[in-house]
């Protein structure tokens, strides 16, 4: 049995004036490529001898001095942008880089924080920007939210809750009893409800769901390409009269392809006449409804029981940066929450004393990392045999 104190290596550790020489090169690099872009061509792909040669890499055995993957960034990589940054890109909704957000990301990479619990600074600043979106759209204040990475983890997301929801109407515990049962032994069939021009990561949210492609219901469009409200009502009657368990109706605020924004009263109203959950996917027009012009087209949303923004999008945020809002709070935490018990008074003699504590424990090593006052990490290491 081996129990060592160790102390990370002097290169783990970077003075402030070498973290001040080697930011002023990244800055400078930043600077360079910011305000260069309109000088250069729209778009340049990656040559493909360069891109054979990132291929065909080996897994390093030696590592490189920050100077050198900054020489190597300005060469192979920040000569060979996606182009939307550039002032003639208009191919896409990817927004270019905002000067503050790239200085601020810096800021928060170097507090490399964990939103998983805890009385920090960024638990508070994800709710305050959440309680921002829920006051945007017209939620009330005691919905719930979260940071993912985009519409498509916002779907999976906010779907789960419904697929919960639905089910739990009718005393089907899928969290317990999955979607092998359902009630009874019997399993009826869940739908959802999504537009022609709803984005493909509908489908891809279903599926992941456990759900099956083959239950959703494409809703027709009109000549405008917006879902039409009275054929998803007829949809929902058919289906609510064969036994099947409506889930969902996925409308869209502002599409991807073409702007287009759902009939999204009437299809709020239908939602509430069947008692369907109705999810939002605002991911690229939500931030619209800050206009005059488009206010009352997107307002109803805010009678959604769940919406999907993309502040990457039209909000200039880096990528990936996504919200998902869901007007129910304890349906979003009864869906997902388990209560992790207590450590036990093992675990709890193994962190302060290590294994002699316990006796024989076969495993990994397992480090505790403490930062004492004078602000050098103390790693404590047990190694067990």
């Amino acid at each position: 049995m081996i129990c060592t104190v160790q102390v990370p290596p002097p290169f783990f550790e970077w003075p402030a004036d070498e973290i001040r020489r080697v930011g002023r090169r990244v800055v400078d690099l930043v600077a360079d490529h910011i305000t260069r872009l309109r000088d250069r061509p729209v778009f340049q792909p990656v040559p493909p001898q360069l891109a054979q040669e990132l291929l065909g890499d080996g897994v390093p055995q030696q590592g490189q001095s920050a100077d050198a993957i900054l020489d190597r960034f300005a060469s192979e990589i920040g000569a060979y942008p996606f182009g939307n940054g550039h002032p003639r890109f208009y191919g896409w909704v990817n927004s270019p880089p905002a000067v503050i957000a790239v200085l601020t990301d810096a800021l928060a990479a170097a507090m490399n924080p964990s939103v998983a619990g805890g009385n920090h600074a960024a638990v508070w600043i994800e709710r305050q920007v959440i309680g921002w979106f829920k006051q945007i759209v017209g939620f009330p204040n005691d919905s719930m939210g979260l940071f993912v990475s985009g519409a498509s983890a916002a779907a999976v997301t906010a779907l789960s809750v419904a697929r919960h929801s639905a089910c739990a109407k009718r005393g089907w515990d899928v969290r317990a009893d999955g979607l092998q049962s359902g009630t009874g032994g019997t399993l009826p069939r869940l739908r959802i409800y999504k537009g022609a021009e709803s984005h493909g990561c509908h489908q891809k949210a279903v599926e992941l769901l456990g759900l099956g492609a083959s239950s959703i219901r494409v809703v027709p469009s009109s000549g405008a390409l917006e879902m039409r409200a009275e054929a998803l009502d007829a949809m929902l009657r058919e289906d609510i009269a064969r036994g099947d368990i409506p889930m969902a109706v996925i409308a869209s605020a502002g599409t991807v392809n073409t702007g287009v924004i759902d009939p999204l009263a009437a299809i709020a109203d239908i939602c509430e006449r069947h008692d369907v959950w109705l999810h939002v996917d605002a991911a690229y027009g939500g931030p619209a409804l800050l206009t005059q012009e488009y206010e009352a087209p997107l307002g109803p949303m805010g009678r959604a029981d769940s919406i999907a923004i993309d502040p990457h999008k039209w909000m200039y945020v880096p990528v990936d940066a996504g919200i998902v809002l869901v007007r129910d709070a304890a349906a979003m935490r009864n869906t997902s929450a388990v209560v992790v018990p207590a450590p036990s008074d093992r675990i709890l003699a193994f962190w302060i004393a290590g294994p002699s504590a316990i006796g024989s424990v076969k495993g990994i090593p397992s480090s505790i990392t403490s930062a004492p006052a004078a602000g050098k990490p103390l790693r404590i290491a047990s190694e067990v045999s």
